[in-house]
């Protein structure tokens, strides 16, 4: 071998070696970042508890002698929760905004267990109704707090399962409730329901806040030392860092009610309200909240086994959920999950026409079955898309108001829903109920077919980018369509000045400059050849 090619051959094997110290350099830790979301989803598992203490805790409420329960009592019990977090959802964005994502959850535990507390020494049923809302008061800020740090916190490729972690353990905390309920007599599974807050408080002192929160309140050095956690001590987060405050210096840090409104955000915002409204309309909650009064309704035997039964398939639907988001990705879950779920809302409600009208009588695992098989459809991805999409899609100026405000929006429904369920019931049948209920799901599916874009594995700056260029397109379009209504006069001067711009064109690409400034990132986009294949890679996954 001459001299030459054993240089060259040197000098191949010392790049190499370069290129793979430099990704190991750049390889990043998921271990810390699962850690830091199953910290703060522990917050949603204290929201589970609240949510699904009456399926279990609602019966042995009922035969307690010191409690006078009636159709209205049974449904201000359940739905209060509801309420409080109505009042508290106003506040909530403001709150994550002021003290950050980490310190709000640290802040709601203690009042959360306040509540619970309050529930266990209530000698009267407004006791109880006022632990009940204090409970579904702090939940508006877990609600809120918990989807937004586990969306900024990890990176893209792990951000569908990490994301989808408070949904899990929502579902955790539903079924505690349930075990509690079942298992115990109503006040010691308030005990048992309250220690959950105890375990988030601990576990959240341990992890740092949110890097997005951080920079938002120019703490880089906070944000270098947050990532620098997240990621490990090998990871270069300074690219990272750097598309996080270009994208900030384009939305800008300061907070405006307005911006949900803008072109950029409007859809985004658009598609969180429906992906609530789909939630609540779906019927998850009616079958999650009065699991145990259902299964009594609909004659299944052991109803409080049969309450355990339908905890344990919610933790396996939502395992399911959490293990496929980042491998079928959030639109096919969530058509998946509103068709199994309505298909089987339909059949309970075929059952109870069956059972209560035409006085047939099918074998009782027949409700039991569906029952089972609608809350597994509703766990796959109602419970979980809608809070991870209302927590990924919005910029990160808006994103914890506009999480805040989708949540008001679904609590609201939430309340409306669980509120009217009891007396629904009685007036027009369960057959009906379940029906309406099952035919809501199913053209839920239909629209999410259509409408619902598709974000897995996308950046939060890539998301932000597509609804920012989709806008800009849009503004286009209208320009385009004004500047073809002219006279004819106008027609004849353009023909004869063909190849120069007269000052009404010099004027439109000024403005256009201006729009095109306020929306995307140039510097980020490169060359015209780099921008249009970007963007035809961008649609084509969104």
């Amino acid at each position: 071998m001459c001299k030459c090619d054993e240089v060259v051959q040197e000098t191949m094997t010392s790049d190499d070696t370069n290129t793979q110290v430099e990704r190991s350099n750049n390889k990043s830790r998921i271990i810390p970042q699962v850690l830091a979301c199953m910290a703060a989803s522990l917050g949603t598992l204290c929201s589970g508890a609240v949510n699904g203490w009456t399926a279990g805790a609602l019966t042995s409420l009922d035969a307690d002698p010191h409690m006078n329960m009636g159709t209205l009592q049974n449904a201000w019990v359940v739905a209060i929760i509801a309420l409080g977090a109505v009042v508290g959802c106003p506040l909530a964005g403001y709150v994550m905004d002021l003290l950050g994502r980490r310190k709000t959850i640290l802040v709601m535990c203690p009042f959360t267990f306040l509540g619970w507390i309050t529930m266990a020494l209530a000698v009267n049923l407004e006791l109880v109704l006022t632990g009940r809302a204090l409970c579904g008061l702090t939940t508006a800020f877990l609600f809120s707090a918990v989807p937004v740090y586990c969306s900024e916190t990890p990176e893209a490729k792990v951000r569908g399962a990490l994301g989808t972690l408070s949904s899990l353990f929502l579902t955790f905390g539903v079924v505690l409730s349930y075990v509690a309920g079942a298992c115990f007599p109503w006040r010691i599974s308030c005990y048992i329901c309250g220690a959950p807050c105890l375990l988030t408080f601990a576990a959240i002192m341990l992890v740092p806040e949110s890097p997005y929160w951080l920079l938002i309140k120019g703490k880089k050095a906070d944000a270098e030392a947050s990532l620098r956690w997240l990621r490990g001590p090998n990871y270069d987060f300074s690219k990272e860092i750097a598309e996080m405050e270009a994208k900030m210096l384009l939305v800008g840090k300061k907070l405006e009610f307005r911006e949900l409104w803008r072109p950029r955000t409007r859809r985004p915002f658009l598609i969180a309200l429906f992906m609530m409204t789909l939630q609540q309309a779906s019927g998850g909650n009616i079958l999650i909240m009065y699991t145990g009064t259902i299964f009594i309704s609909a004659g299944v035997a052991d109803h409080n086994m049969a309450t355990v039964y339908a905890g344990l398939v919610q933790i396996v639907g939502t395992l399911l959920s959490v293990i496929m988001m980042d491998r079928a990705g959030r639109r096919p879950m969530i058509i998946i999950s509103t068709a199994v779920m309505g298909t089987a809302t339909l059949m309970l409600g075929v059952y109870y026409y069956v059972h209560n009208v035409m006085g047939n009588f099918w074998p009782r695992w027949v409700p039991l079955i569906t029952v089972l098989v609608a809350v597994f459809g509703y766990c796959l991805g109602c419970r979980t898309i809608p809070w991870l999409l209302s927590a990924e899609l919005f910029n990160t100026t808006i994103r914890s108001t506009a999480n805040a405000v989708t949540l008001f929006y679904n609590r609201f429904l939430n309340f409306t829903v669980i509120q009217v369920y009891p007396f629904f019931e009685e007036a027009a049948g369960a057959h009906t109920v379940f029906a309406v209920f099952g035919a809501l799901c199913l053209t839920c599916c239909i629209i999410s077919f259509i409408c619902v874009p598709e974000t897995k594995g996308k950046t939060l700056e890539q998301i932000q980018e597509y609804f920012e260029k989709e806008a800009l397109s849009s503004i286009y379009e209208v320009n385009d369509m004004n500047n073809q209504q002219s006279t004819c006069s106008d027609v004849i001067q353009g023909e004869a000045n063909k190849s120069l711009p007269t000052t009404s064109t010099l004027a439109t690409e000024k403005d256009y400059d201006i729009s095109v400034g306020s929306f995307i990132d140039k510097p980020a986009l490169g060359s015209k050849g780099q921008t249009q294949n970007s963007s035809s890679v961008e649609n084509t996954a969104l």
